[in-house]
């Protein structure tokens, strides 16, 4: 539940809905491969590598710290029952409450009175929870919440055992302003969306996995043994999140 107050907590009465319009597409792959890919952090700097040149392109520092993977730090966490999360310091941005440079320069005042909210209602470090952290959860077996970029609730159900149909929403807060709703959707849309920069490289790479998996005669195994044998917390580019998901459907 922490998690999830995290994400209803980012508005003045708490109050959320899901925003109009819907998204909906096919991916020829099996179902189970958009879990891993919903929650999987290490695919970002290559499977998305366009959009990562257009942030730093626009002036979003993308500096990576040593002996990680992403330009911030994140663990992984299994929260039982084939449910896990990701969670980790943001840098990409987010409409509530951490301005960008892509959201303009005259997106920073109000950026600020909503952060200056979130203080005042919920305290500093709960406030610095919601508007400075990222979590991409899953909700066992088919259910995604990723509160990066902008907020998706995502569902996708088999169509056969190469074929899955997708349904995604936007999330937001019920009260927010014309020009926050605005700066949300644009999020929405150049990230997630079908037309956007993550969506259609996902929808590519997990056709082609697809397609490798052809060999599961020869090959039976899908190897996810990153972070195993560490000591300390796991970092949300290890894979004990997937393979919680994986344990819980075996």
């Amino acid at each position: 539940t922490e998690y999830l107050d995290l994400v209803v907590d980012q508005s003045p009465s708490g109050s959320m809905e899901i925003i109009r319009g819907v998204q909906e597409y096919d991916i020829r792959a099996n179902w189970k491969l958009l879990v891993e890919n919903s929650f999987d952090d290490y695919h970002l700097l290559t499977t998305h590598s366009t959009w990562l040149e257009y942030m730093k392109d626009a002036g979003v520092d993308l500096t990576r710290p040593d002996g990680l993977l992403l330009p911030s730090r994140g663990i992984g966490r299994n929260l039982g029952n084939g449910h896990a999360v990701i969670d980790n310091i943001n840098f990409r941005g987010r409409p509530v409450a951490k301005w960008i440079s892509i959201y303009g320069e005259d997106a920073k005042d109000e950026i600020a009175q909503i952060r200056a909210e979130l203080v005042a209602r919920l305290g500093e470090e709960r406030a610095r929870r919601v508007a400075d952290t990222n979590r991409n959860l899953v909700i066992f077996p088919n259910l995604v919440i990723n509160d990066g970029s902008s907020v998706t609730v995502r569902a996708f159900t088999p169509a056969a055992v190469d074929h899955m149909h997708v349904t995604a929403w936007a999330l937001g807060p019920r009260e927010e302003s014309k020009a926050a709703r605005a700066r949300r959707l644009d999020s929405f849309l150049t990230f997630y969306g079908p037309g956007g920069f993550a969506t259609p490289d996902d929808v590519e790479a997990l056709e082609m996995v697809q397609a490798g998996l052809a060999t599961w005669r020869e090959i039976p195994w899908s190897e996810m043994s990153r972070g195993m044998n560490k000591d300390g917390e796991q970092l949300n580019t290890d894979e004990l999140h997937l393979r919680s998901f994986w344990r819980r459907w075996n």
